[in-house]
């Protein structure tokens, strides 16, 4: 037996829903049919083509780092949109969300301004960015007054609510005073590196780190002399970006590594790579619920 398919928004995906019909509403059902695959085929970002700049016109959204003076931190979200493109040159406006990066003087802003720029094939120079575009994704650098970071855009698909995914100015949107607090307290557990490519064996430390308000920090004691600090941001989905460095007694730094993870259930999780290539996990514990200054841990990194 045929059935009509009725497609309808939940505020999040499409769902469609169905139900048995005679011959009678096999018309109905045609119709029905239909507007579904119009509304999923309004889901599809159309991607770049070189040979058609105008296809570069649209919305664009994703996050960037600030790499602070040599130690990557986590910087903010950014929309890009393109607005016009006349022969080479492009036209739009970028609105920034800074999470608290070194661009930022650590604090948490809102900005949008018009910005301009030049396209050369698929090389897009706009802005503070110096982008390859490649179909519906926009890679590459961000320049912020003193340093060079990272950034990641992905065209936001046609019929997609202006605010998916995009987080809202201070201003317009109040954040609540602790929106991470069922998250907020100390995890303690292993800190695990894999072998490292001059031969030295995998091995395993323990050591913690303070989660509060959106933030994770730590730092422990090691040998010789040697500070290992931790630091990175923590989203109200549990999602983990974390950058940790070495700190010698002159303050020199290295050792750098870059890890991404979750928070579930009283557990964090993250995995990531030193510069060099060396693997290294967390694997840790809520040890105590609510979190307020990061503490200091020796250990033996």
């Amino acid at each position: 037996m045929a059935k009509a398919i009725k497609a309808h928004r939940t505020g999040g995906p499409i769902v469609a829903t169905c139900h048995p019909v005679t011959g009678r509403g096999r018309l109905l059902l045609l119709v029905c049919v239909g507007v579904a695959l119009l509304v999923s085929a309004c889901q599809t970002a159309a991607p770049f083509r070189p040979e058609d700049p105008q296809s570069l016109i649209g919305e664009w959204s994703g996050e960037s780092t600030d790499p602070g003076g040599g130690i990557e931190r986590w910087s903010g979200e950014n929309v890009l949109t393109i607005t016009r493109v006349e022969g080479n040159r492009v036209f739009g406006t970028l609105e920034s969300w800074c999470g608290g990066g070194v661009s930022c003087a650590g604090a948490h802003t809102y900005r949008t301004r018009t910005i301009q720029g030049t396209l050369r094939g698929n090389e897009l120079k706009i802005g503070p960015f110096d982008v390859v575009v490649d179909g519906v994704y926009m890679t590459g650098r961000r320049a912020s007054p003193m340093w060079l970071g990272y950034v990641r855009l992905t065209k936001r698909p046609t019929g997609t609510p202006r605010t998916a995914g995009v987080p809202q100015p201070a201003s317009k949107v109040p954040a609540p005073s602790s929106a991470t607090g069922s998250l907020d307290g100390v995890y303690a557990g292993q800190v695990c590196y894999g072998p490292s490519p001059n031969n030295e064996p995998a091995r395993c430390y323990r050591a913690e780190a303070t989660v509060h308000d959106g933030k994770i920090v730590g730092e422990w004691h090691g040998r010789d002399d040697i500070t290992v600090k931790l630091a990175g941001e923590v989203s109200t989905a549990g999602a983990v970006k974390v950058e940790m460095h070495a700190e010698r007694a002159d303050g020199t730094q290295f050792a750098r590594a870059n890890l991404s993870g979750t928070i579930q259930n009283g557990r964090l999780d993250a995995n990531g790579a030193f510069l060099n290539g060396r693997t290294l996990s967390f694997s840790w514990t809520l040890k105590a619920p609510g979190g307020d200054a990061p503490r200091k841990r020796a250990g033996k990194p």
